[in-house]
């Protein structure tokens, strides 16, 4: 059986390809592939920013049901959210595998994006058998070490595409909580005001997470008016478009809208290195900036030490999410459909491709394009 696959085969050079259908060893599994989001790292992949395999099939943010497994499968990959995986199952699963012997996994167990020997499924290419490793395809190949999430059965596959990044959301939220109840004597409280900066597919479910969370009062900055606007419907009080206002005028209104004390939670997620000073200003006393904007190294950022010092703030890096068990977590909270998330998809078909990159370059209003198989 011949089996449609999205290949990168070098910078920018994306190609619609065949490959036979692999069968999985006895601790492997294959799953067929209903949506698989595009994600920003994917981008970066196929644009040469990050290191990649050439050939490579991008894609990790996958809805799936299980095709077939090895009869010891389910030894050798972890399910999440029920019993052993069977065929017909319907699953996501985690883009990393990590050593389980590293420093970090024999200490911090739980912060599973530490790994320092974590691999990625499209991190091994497409040039030898067994191809699949990307969710740009009709079928993926899970390789043992994998960690299979069960969806929730009252939750469709089109929400179900948000799971991935959603996670990266609830992941922050969850750090959040765990510093409100380790540190004694920290203010921080749900109900304070939360600052995003960068209204992009990672900014909106922040806004959204902390919106369902209980935050008091949400503050979206973007330079994007539509962006801005959609915020609205997903928990955002408060916007403030960055393309007309200065550094001095944006820090006044965060000062004038939480009288006069500043956020409790800032996040970047713009990408801008200037930002991240700004945000620090913008912080109460005690207050907490998530930096998850910079995955990519676009320049230094100058930030006063003073500030940081004085005011006690806390600057956390934040990238992905802990552990499988968030991707449940966000699963369930999707399910709920509290929020009109079928205004941020696109669908579109695999061999459409063409058509979905020349909209994303155009740059119009689309938070988040997946394929459909």
């Amino acid at each position: 059986m011949k089996v449609k696959a999205l290949q990168c085969s070098g910078i920018n050079n994306l190609e619609l390809v065949e490959f036979d259908k692999p069968e999985p060893q006895e601790n492997a599994s294959v799953l067929k592939i209903k949506t698989c989001g595009i994600c920003g790292t994917d981008l970066h992949g196929i644009e040469g920013k990050r290191p990649v395999k050439f050939p490579f099939i991008p894609g990790h943010e996958i809805v799936a049901t299980v095709d077939s497994a090895g009869k010891d499968a389910n030894k050798f990959i972890r399910t999440i959210g029920g019993n052993d995986f069977k065929p017909g199952d319907r699953v996501t699963i985690n883009p990393r595998i990590v050593c389980g012997k590293c420093y970090y996994c024999t200490n911090f167990p739980e912060y599973q994006e530490m790994c320092i020997n974590a691999i990625t499924a499209t991190s091994q290419g497409s040039g030898k058998y067994p191809f699949l490793f990307g969710g740009w395809a009709q079928y993926l190949y899970v390789l043992p070490g994998s960690e299979i999430i069960r969806l929730p059965e009252t939750l469709s596959d089109e929400l179900a595409a948000l799971i991935e990044p959603f996670a990266v959301a609830v992941g922050c939220i969850d750090r959040f909580r765990k510093i409100q109840d380790r540190v004694s004597g920290d203010a921080f409280e749900i109900r304070d005001t939360v600052v995003v900066y960068g209204i992009g597919a990672i900014g909106l479910f922040m806004v959204a997470g902390f919106f369902l969370a209980g935050a008091k009062k949400i503050i979206a900055i973007d330079t994007r008016k539509e962006k801005l606007e959609l915020s609205k419907e997903f928990g955002a009080t408060e916007i403030i478009d960055a393309s007309s206002t200065c550094q001095e005028e944006r820090l006044k209104i965060i000062k004038e809208l939480t009288e006069n004390t500043g956020a409790g939670v800032v996040i970047e997620s713009c990408g801008v290195p200037d930002v991240i000073n700004e945000g620090l200003i913008a912080l109460r006393r005690g207050g907490i900036l998530f930096e998850i904007g910079h995955l990519l190294n676009v320049g230094k950022a100058g930030i006063d030490p003073m500030i940081l010092c004085r005011n006690e703030l806390k600057l956390l890096g934040h990238y992905a999410y802990p552990s499988s068990q968030i991707m449940l977590y966000a699963a369930c909270i999707l399910k709920r459909h509290q929020l009109p998330y079928e205004k941020l998809l696109r669908f579109i078909k695999l061999e459409d491709y063409s058509k979905l990159f020349r909209n994303l370059s155009e740059n119009l209003n689309v938070i988040k394009p997946a394929f459909v198989m």
